[in-house]
């Protein structure tokens, strides 16, 4: 068995796969397999991972059709051999030493999940960004902490999978997969994991580089176009009613999740904001019939709302039914 499965679901890259592949196959730890899964690319990516295969038999490829990168992870995860997990973007890198580093602190801290930062790149310029350590709650630093530890902090860390290294076994007996939706796929997994692991630790360096506003990226749109926030709400939802950890997440999650969906209505691109405004209701209604306490109570959003508006109506909604509940408690001491 190796110690280590790379998986990189792979989607026209080929401008930047090979920098991705040699960040890995030059590092100084070597107990890996890639897993490189091409997802119906239409460019010359396959090609390219056929030439690095030809130099490396490490390098494992499967090619199938476009289904988006959770899909192309979880088809990566079933055949995955090592004793840990790590993910990776095809469009992306890692620094020197990456792999010995985290390696070597999990198997030290027996690790369900750890985690550590990156950078983000911008014309080849690395900055600290929103997954860098900087970002790190300080308190969790130099411990062994669980699930039950960070309940309300679980958001302060980051959610991106390629900041983490995972135990193949905890992600299988846990049955942790990822979303076949278009983006957002790491949010499920992420909320999943962090709520079942009992040992996760923080390494505190910056060991991936990520590329932002690649041409092409589903990121790098400055309009959203899918649901991809709608789907994910309800995905955690199911996942926590059938771990029976619902009633313990719920105030938790609803939140986080409905706020992420609320303010891609004011970013959504102008020809599908009708049809995303329509499943966006329905989510609100659903919010508001299962979980009836919360701003989203008095929340009233239309069609056309821009993101500052949405903004703004979201936080006299909060401060609406915090008005709401302090008089209801007055009257009740009366």
């Amino acid at each position: 068995m190796v110690k280590l499965s790379i998986i990189i679901p792979v989607y026209n890259v080929e401008s930047y796969i090979s920098q991705c592949l040699e960040s890995i196959l030059s590092q100084s730890f070597k107990e890996f397999e890639i897993i490189c899964v091409n997802d119906g690319s239409s460019d010359n990516s396959i090609e390219v991972l056929q030439k690095f295969k030809e130099k490396d038999d490490r390098i494992i490829i499967i090619d199938k059709k476009n289904e988006g990168s959770g899909v192309a992870r979880n088809v990566g995860l079933s055949i995955a051999e090592g004793k840990y997990i790590y993910f990776v973007d095809g469009d992306d890198w890692i620094e020197k030493n990456a792999l010995e580093k985290m390696v070597s602190k999990a198997d030290e801290l027996k690790t369900d999940i750890l985690i550590f930062g990156g950078l983000s790149y911008y014309n080849n310029r690395g900055k600290n960004g929103g997954y860098s350590t900087d970002k790190f709650p300080k308190k969790y630093l130099d411990k062994v902490f669980s699930s039950k530890d960070i309940k309300k902090d679980i958001f302060k860390f980051p959610s991106t999978v390629w900041t983490k290294l995972y135990r193949l076994d905890f992600l299988i007996k846990n049955n942790i997969k990822f979303q076949d939706i278009k983006a957002g796929q790491d949010q499920l997994p992420f909320f999943h994991s962090m709520i079942k692991a009992e040992r996760i630790a923080l390494l505190p360096e910056n060991l991936y580089c990520y590329r932002k506003n690649r041409k092409g990226a589903v990121t790098a749109a400055k309009k959203k176009k899918n649901f991809s926030p709608v789907y994910v709400f309800y995905g955690i939802e199911d996942m926590l009613k059938s771990e029976n950890l619902f009633e313990e997440y719920k105030n938790i999650f609803v939140n986080k999740y409905l706020s992420k969906a609320t303010s891609w209505l004011g970013k959504f691109q102008d020809d599908l904001k009708s049809e995303y405004y329509s499943e966006y209701m329905k989510l609100l209604e659903h919010v508001k019939k299962e979980y009836p306490y919360g701003w989203w109570m008095e929340f009233k959003p239309k069609e056309k709302d821009g993101y500052w508006i949405l903004k703004l109506k979201q936080y006299f909604a909060r401060e609406k039914q915090c008005f709401i509940r302090r008089f209801t408690i007055r009257r009740w001491e009366f």
